[in-house]
């Protein structure tokens, strides 16, 4: 028996330096750095920029981080692995190999999944919502399967020796296509105009129609390769086995939907019925269904292997030897210890991850500096802990290394703390209304909310904002008014929302576009009847959402060069005007000096004068955060990450048996994003009732129970190799 065959797969020695380096530029290192690549372009795509998107949209934060459960697909990959493994795929088999075959067919998913995105606009309604989500599952599986075949490739395409140099270019590509669709989506993305409070949905759609169009590089690369040899001996199954087996894993697939979807509606019931509002209980009830469905799956999964449907034995070949032997060679208490270390080892990090793009956002800082501090900086400095990690593998015990990892990874969250703390603490804000004043508080990044009797608020049709620093002369106070729309909810009402805030555009404008924004409230619309903005007799088609607010995009010069400076808004039903609107605005001269401090207000839904109830009113107060702290927080926690990644990618590593490289790869891969990422889709709604500062420390104490695991493991890992040799020395 090999006891020590794993241990040498988790370092390469090489013979010296310059052989080292020689070894990276290996045509085959070249290789594995256009897939990684390839790999790299579409987890972002799903993660931060698509949240940038609906932020921008203004979907809800909670909508937001629940779209990270699109890419559960990299945490289920071990359950269609074998079979990409296994399955030829008629025609293209023959043609381009078994790996290049699975592969190409991938990277076309990827690029329809990110066209599907791309010409669904979320801010239409809940139709453009669901067919975003479709094809953001479409893109989490089809991006899972690409990593399932890279995976293969890489560890059939050369010796164990050079395993580690292949790993190094991959990530190293990995993280360079995470910098295209990262900072490259979000410059692209500011390049055609679109911001927060600037919403401009075709600038988000192009972007996405460029990264479908970079993936062209991984079919090229895929293209141009050759299949690797190896001297695997295939299972001489018939192709009507393999037909039934994938048709068990279908059934199995729309069971576990079905399942999830009428324990839907069932959970809906309960907590309607019971009004639950304690997030615990809610995520709670979410876990079971998912478990639910889960068993469901597997239960009729299983009764149709039984029933003959698929060929018991190579299901079993399939699905069950590879989990057997890690059970075997560990032992079933040490495996599952294993297996739970695994499951939880990235938590930290990952949960903090989700919500990270929504957080700097939060803290008012742009586009271009969230690409620059997060895709450019983070990843270089991600890339540099990964290096570290590779090069203390080398040197030191492997789990003092994962110690060291762990401590790092969570620890660092509280450097985010440290970032919120930078901005000066405001004073409370003060609204003016029908005589009346209100004051409020805001939270840790700016947001304020006050209610205001309906009885005060149909008195008047505008209220004053108005705030500054907590500690701060007069002169630094800011103010904004804020219309709002008095009537009978019957009657078709339509009003312009002040343009740039205060009705004041610079001549100076930077933006090559402004979002003109309204509120409708009336009779539904047919869909003869549209919302359009005029403005010098130039019609400008505006988008309507559910609640009433109505957008339309004009350019900054036709706004600057107006000879009326008199935008109207109408509802038209074919040739005839139903109502009209509209709204005097003025250019000035020069950007001036800028205050640090602005206030932006919600809209504010129609007051109805016989209602008695009170009406939120709520906004948010931009103030400046530190950007050094920033870049320091994103340095230090990408450096952190990446030696922890590498610390664990190592561990993984020495937990693989050469005899099913891949399929167990894949299953502790998966489990290592399983479960911070359904607890990441939550994160939303934590930050939403907590706040951020407790957040990121919830983040980082949840570390510490990881700490001690690793600990024990280390322990019975030592334990387990001190009996395998006793066993071995026997045994000889």
């Amino acid at each position: 028996m090999k006891i020590s065959e794993n241990n040498k797969r988790m370092t390469t020695q090489t013979t010296g330096w310059k052989a080292a380096f020689a070894a990276f530029l290996d045509r085959r290192a070249l290789i594995m750095l256009f897939l990684g690549f390839s790999a790299g372009i579409p987890i972002l795509l799903i993660f931060s920029s698509l949240s940038l998107w609906l932020g921008e949209a203004g979907i809800d934060k909670s909508a937001v981080t629940f779209f990270s459960w699109a890419a559960l697909g990299y945490s289920f990959k071990f359950v269609w692995a074998p079979l990409i493994d296994e399955l030829p795929v008629p025609v293209l088999t023959k043609t381009l190999g078994r790996r290049r075959a699975w592969l190409l067919i991938a990277q076309i998913l990827i690029i329809v999944a990110i066209s599907i995105m791309a010409f669904s606009d979320p801010a239409l309604g809940q139709s453009y919502l669901i067919q975003m989500a479709v094809g953001a599952v479409l893109l989490g599986f089809s991006a899972a399967t690409q990593d399932i075949v890279i995976d293969a490739y890489r560890i059939e395409l050369a010796e164990t020796q050079m395993q580690t140099v292949l790993a190094a270019t991959y990530n190293a590509g990995y993280r360079i296509g995470m910098i295209v669709a990262g900072a490259g989506a979000l410059f692209l993305a500011a390049y055609l105009g679109t911001a927060k409070g600037n919403y401009i949905y075709e600038a988000w759609k192009y972007t996405y129609l460029t990264m479908a169009a970079v993936m062209l590089v991984g079919i090229l690369t895929t293209l141009i390769i050759r299949e690797p040899k190896v001297d695997r001996v295939y299972k001489s199954y018939q192709r009507r086995d393999y037909f039934r087996l994938v048709l068990v894993f279908f059934v199995a697939v729309i069971c576990f939907v079905l399942s999830y979807l009428f324990t839907g509606h069932l959970a809906e019931q309960l907590v309607s019925w019971l009004s639950i509002q304690d997030n615990i209980l809610l995520f709670l009830i979410e876990a079971l269904r998912f478990i639910t469905a889960a068993a469901v799956a597997l239960a009729v999964g299983t009764l149709l292997v039984r029933a003959g449907v698929v060929n018991k034995q190579m299901a079993k070949e399939t699905w069950i030897n590879p989990v057997l032997d890690f059970f075997q060679r560990y032992g079933t208490k040490l495996a599952l210890v294993l297996l739970l270390l695994i499951g939880f080892y990235r938590i930290s990090d990952i949960i903090a991850g989700v919500i990270s793009n929504v957080f700097y956002q939060d803290l008012n800082f742009t586009k271009e500096q969230i690409a620059e501090a997060v895709k450019i900086y983070g990843v270089i400095f991600s890339l540099v802990g990964g290096f570290l990690g590779g090069l203390l593998a080398q040197r030191m015990n492997i789990m003092k290394l994962m110690f060291v990892g762990a401590v790092l990874a969570s620890s660092t969250n509280l450097i985010f703390i440290g970032l919120v703390k930078s901005g000066q603490p405001l004073g409370q804000v003060q609204v003016n209304v029908g005589g009346q004043q209100y004051l409020a508080d805001t939270d840790e990044v700016g947001y304020w909310t006050v209610k205001v009797p309906t009885e005060v608020l149909k008195n008047t049709t505008q209220f004053q904002v108005s705030t500054g620093y907590a500690d701060a002369a007069q002169q630094s106070k800011v103010a904004v008014v804020q219309p709002y729309i008095v009537g009978d909810i019957n009657q078709a009402h339509l009003m312009l929302l002040p343009v740039m805030g205060r009705n004041i555009i610079s001549l100076n404008e930077p933006q090559n576009s402004i979002v003109v924004k309204g509120q409708y409230f009336g009779p539904a619309l047919t869909d003869a009847q549209k919302i359009v903005l005029q403005l010098d007799g130039k019609p400008y088609p505006a988008k309507l959402d559910k609640t009433g607010a109505f957008s339309a995009v004009v350019e900054t010069k036709m706004l600057t060069g107006s000879s009326t400076k008199q935008l109207q808004a109408i509802v038209t039903d074919g040739s005839r005007t139903l109502v009209n609107t509209s709204l005097a605005y003025h250019v000035a001269q020069g950007v001036g000096a800028k205050n640090e401090l602005d206030i932006s207000v919600e809209p504010v839904a129609l007051v109805n004068p016989n209602d008695q109830s009170n009406i939120e009113l709520k906004g948010k107060v931009i103030k400046p955060y530190s950007s050094l702290w920033l870049y320091f927080a994103i340095v230090v926690d990408n450096l952190a990450s990446g030696l922890a990644g590498a610390a664990f990618i190592a561990f993984l590593s020495s937990l693989t048996s050469v005899s099913f490289t891949a399929v167990q790869y894949a299953i502790f891969s998966s489990l290592m994003t399983l479960t911070p990422k359904l607890l990441g889709g939550y994160s939303g709604t934590i930050v939403t009732h907590i706040g951020y500062p407790q957040f990121f420390l919830m983040t980082t104490l949840i570390g510490i129970p990881i700490l001690v695991l690793v600990v024990w493991v280390a322990k019975l890992l030592k334990a387990h190799e001190l009996k395998q040799i006793q066993t071995k020395g026997t045994g000889d």
